[in-house]
This record gives C-alpha cells, sequence and structure tokens, in this order.
C-alpha cells in the first residue's frame, strides 16, 4: 500500500493492539475502519514522537484512499476537538488517513475518540 500524501511504500505498524500503516517519508498512518474501534482505548501517546502538524494546505489537498482502487477520493473531515486538524476518510472502506503529527494532535485535545466521531460522520452522510 502506497501513502496517499507522497506515494512512497507504507510499512506495516502497530500501535499498542491497533494495526496501522506508517509512511517512513511524510509519517502520516492509514488506519482501517475496523481498527478505529480499538484506537479510542489503546493508542498511547508516548507511542509518538513530537510532530508539528502540516500547514493547512497541505491538509487541504484532495488525496486517494490508498485501499480503494481506482483514485476513490477521499473526505475531509475538520476535528471537533482540534480545529487545526483535517482528517481524510474514505466513505467506501472508511478508513482513516492521518498526516504526521495529527494523531498526536488529536490527543492531546480529547484522546483518540475525535478518530471515531470522523468516521461516524462519514458514514452517517
Amino acid at each position: 500500500m502506497h501513502c496517499p500524501r507522497c506515494d512512497k511504500p507504507m510499512a506495516p505498524t502497530h500501535l499498542d493492539e491497533v494495526e496501522a500503516h506508517q509512511c517512513p517519508q511524510c509519517e502520516g498512518h492509514w488506519l482501517e475502519g475496523e481498527d478505529l474501534r480499538l484506537l479510542e482505548s489503546t493508542v498511547n501517546v508516548r507511542l509518538f514522537e513530537w510532530r508539528t502538524l502540516p500547514s493547512e494546505e497541505l491538509q487541504a489537498r484532495e488525496l486517494a484512499c490508498p485501499r480503494c482502487p481506482p483514485r476513490q477520493v477521499m473526505k475531509k473531515v475538520r476535528s471537533e476537538r482540534d480545529r487545526h486538524v483535517l482528517l481524510d476518510a474514505c466513505e467506501r472502506c472508511h478508513g482513516v488517513w492521518l498526516d504526521g503529527g495529527e494523531l498526536r494532535a488529536i490527543q492531546e485535545m480529547g484522546v483518540a475518540a475525535a478518530l471515531v466521531d470522523a468516521v461516524r460522520f462519514i458514514m452517517n452522510n
């Protein structure tokens, strides 16, 4: 699977019990829809080094879902807990892309429940 931001191959990784994929270049994370429920209770902030959020201009770029061909464009969802975080969620597979630094920002503002909120928003619209 390739990074939707920089098109580099992503490597499987674990966030405690949650499986994810991480881009070695931009350090973003891809989370499958079914893993998001686990994320709220298992992700630990200490797993991540400090990262700054990407610019809003970079976050606003349209991204294709790395899981759903052909070029399924992901929907932008602004985090309710941190208005500086703009998540990318796929309406088809319900996966979520987090740019480098976004997961930590969400956790600091109210744990990873913001991810679950984003996916619920996508699924209900």
